[in-house]
């Protein structure tokens, strides 16, 4: 008897919680009843995998049961290969678990005949119980503990079998299953289960590699915002605290590169949280990252003085803001203080150790053009690291599904079930949006550009204008779906900057004008900070310096302002591992926030010098950015 549990995730360093923990649960208690192990093989794929491959690959494994774990990006593969799985083995069991086919559950077997059941809700038990039963149809347990069963169904005709099979699965709450007869039954839903009981599953860090690990202390939310499952299941439930320390520790222990929280609001229970943090901080590795899903407007101030002493690169938080309308807010059932979680994440902002990632999603009810504008001005202004300008996914289940015919809410019938328009946004709306996303994207998150936008934006109104200024640019000149190297992001940067503003810089409304010279030291102060490059980049307006200069600084191991011999480099190393670029004083400014200034010099003798210079140190990073540490320099 073999049992595949198969995965198909959005990226190679992506896993599958799910599968792992009904394996491990399965496993467990199979274990403490039987005395054995059941034959469960996990199986992961990605989505970006040839299907045919992926059908290889399971018609080869001869499995009697293949049960996949279903998501809004994996369902249409999963649909497709249980097709064809289904043609070449035609006496496989097909069952499919997840939140993409746990609502509207019987509808979907009647659409997709191949599959034989679906789990509904949470699974670790259904899927225990539906593995007793797939053992006790098929038999081979290796065990004496089935002799009666098989003795019984060894004269049965297929069909008996069959009959006996639905009696069995009547029993067995939290599935919706198809019998002998084509019959759809829908059993009731299973009760949630203690956290506690389910197994740790990374004793074995090797299944693991190069993946990120994912984790959960709770289920469930308290919170009941319209567009997402997660409100449904309002009752939230927590591993217990002595049990996450251990699991804690076993990811410090290991030097795991990056542990992703699952739980849909973390801080939700002040307690838990701070517990974890807290206990992360006093046993900090100084290697493993954490990763949080927080409604920031929560935080407290005891928790902003812990986050202000960890170390940079510890913790990352994922905040989702979604509007900033309040009739929007309302609407959409949400509770949050717009203004409290702007004080929140600046604070935080503040300490330079913490990467914040802020989301907001467009097509919500009572959200139009403007008022979107306006929500993504507010998100601007609150400084993340990354601003995720998401659109509106209509999931079954959830209260905005319900609601679609009240908000004229059209989507794709397809996943993602992508919003297409509303009452109150355009189609239109949503493509001059999808602009502003892909500006957001390659510009503001890729995190290289990080000087020279709030130069540039500084002579726009706002930040959206900005960005819907350069998406324009982007479409009239067709660069949309182009493969761009990182420089030739630049020169479409610049493209825009000369276009929009003339070839001779203007007053656009503000007190200053834009500098080309200002413009190119930024573009090549961004350039720099991560880059370690060795050539000249073919738009750099800035004379390089000259050889014989650069040589006589690292060969006298710098200058009295930065004293290279002191920090341990030979000539050749600072060389290899530095970088010195001249940059206008006028830029100053615009970059003291990032560089040290040398031993002895002042701020404002540096902007009134015509050029002044950087000095970039790539051996040592901004933990946070991975930007390198740069030093300004007096002159050379």
């Amino acid at each position: 008897m073999k049992i595949i549990l198969a995965a198909l995730n959005a990226k190679y360093v992506h896993s599958n919680l799910a599968v792992y923990n009904l394996e491990a649960y399965a496993e467990k208690q199979f274990y403490s009843e039987y005395g054995l192990y059941p034959e469960i093989i996990i199986k992961e794929y990605t989505i970006n995998h040839n299907l045919d491959l992926i059908l290889q690959s399971l018609y080869q494994e001869k499995a009697d049961v293949v049960a996949f774990s279903c998501y809004i990006w994996n369902i249409y593969e999963i649909k497709t290969i249980a097709r064809e799985l289904k043609k070449v083995e035609s006496y496989i069991r097909i069952w499919l678990g997840g939140p993409e086919v746990s609502y509207e559950s019987e509808q979907f077997l009647v659409e997709n005949d191949v599959v034989e059941g679906i789990m509904q809700g949470e699974g670790e038990v259904t899927f225990y119980e539906l593995a007793k039963v797939w053992h006790n149809i098929y038999g081979e347990m290796q065990t004496d503990i089935t002799a009666d069963v098989e003795n019984h169904i060894a004269g049965m005709t297929q069909q008996e079998q069959a009959e006996y099979a639905d009696n069995l699965y009547k029993g067995i709450k939290g599935i919706v299953y198809r019998d002998r007869n084509g019959v759809i039954h829908t059993n009731t839903m299973r009760p949630f289960m203690p956290l506690d009981e389910i197994p740790f599953i990374y004793e074995d860090l090797s299944l693991f590699k190069n993946k990120i690990l994912y984790y959960e202390t709770s289920r469930g939310c308290p919170f009941s915002c319209s567009y997402c499952l997660s409100s449904i299941d309002k009752s939230v439930r927590f591993r217990s605290l002595s049990l996450v320390k251990e699991e804690l520790q076993f990811f410090l222990d290991h030097n795991v590169p990056q542990v992703k929280f699952i739980d849909r609001t973390f801080n939700c229970n002040r307690e838990h949280a701070l517990a974890i943090w807290h206990y992360i901080t006093e046993h900090d590795n100084g290697v493993t990252n954490f990763h949080f899903e927080v409604s920031a407007d929560l935080i407290s101030e005891e928790e902003l003085n812990l986050f202000a002493k960890m170390r940079p690169g510890l913790i990352q938080l994922e905040i989702g803001l979604q509007s900033a309308n309040q009739p929007t807010i309302k609407e959409i059932r949400r509770k949050m203080n717009v203004d409290r979680l702007k004080q929140v994440m600046l604070k935080i902002h503040g300490f330079g150790n913490i990467h914040q990632h802020l989301d907001l999603i467009a097509g919500l009810p009572y959200e139009d053009f403007d008022t979107f504008k306006e929500s993504f001005n507010t998100a601007y202004e609150m400084m993340p690291n990354q601003l995720q300008l998401g659109f509106l996914k209509v999931l079954k289940g959830s209260y905005m599904s319900v609601q679609r015919d009240i908000y004229e809410l059209k989507y794709q019938s397809h996943q993602p079930y992508e919003v297409l328009s509303t009452k109150w946004i355009s189609y239109d709306n949503i493509l001059d949006l999808k602009k502003v996303e892909e500006m957001v994207e390659v510009y503001y998150n890729s995190d290289q550009f990080e000087h020279i936008l709030p130069y540039i934006i500084s002579f726009f109104d706002t930040p959206f204008s900005f960005y819907e200024a350069l998406g324009e640019y982007y479409a009239k000149h067709q660069l949309y779906g182009i493969g761009f190297k990182r420089e030739a992001r630049y020169m479409a940067l610049l493209g825009f900057c000369d276009e929009w503003f003339g070839r001779t810089p203007k007053n656009t409304g503000g007190d200053f004008k834009l500098s080309t010279g200002v413009l190119y030291s930024l573009l090549c102060f961004d350039y720099y900070l991560r880059e370690n490059a060795k050539s000249r980049p073919v738009w750099s307006k800035e004379e390089p310096i000259e050889k014989n200069v650069y040589q006589t600084f690292f060969k006298q191991c710098g200058t009295e302002e930065v004293n290279l011999d002191y920090a341990g480099y030979d000539s050749k190393a600072a060389a290899r591992m530095m970088h010195i670029e001249p940059v206008c004083g006028e830029a100053i400014p615009w970059i003291l926030e990032d560089v040290e200034l040398g031993e002895g010099i002042c701020y404002r003798d540096l902007i009134n010098q015509k050029v002044c210079y950087c000095l970039f140190d790539y051996q040592n990073r901004n933990l946070l950015s991975k930007g390198a540490y740069v030093t300004l320099l007096s002159g050379l």
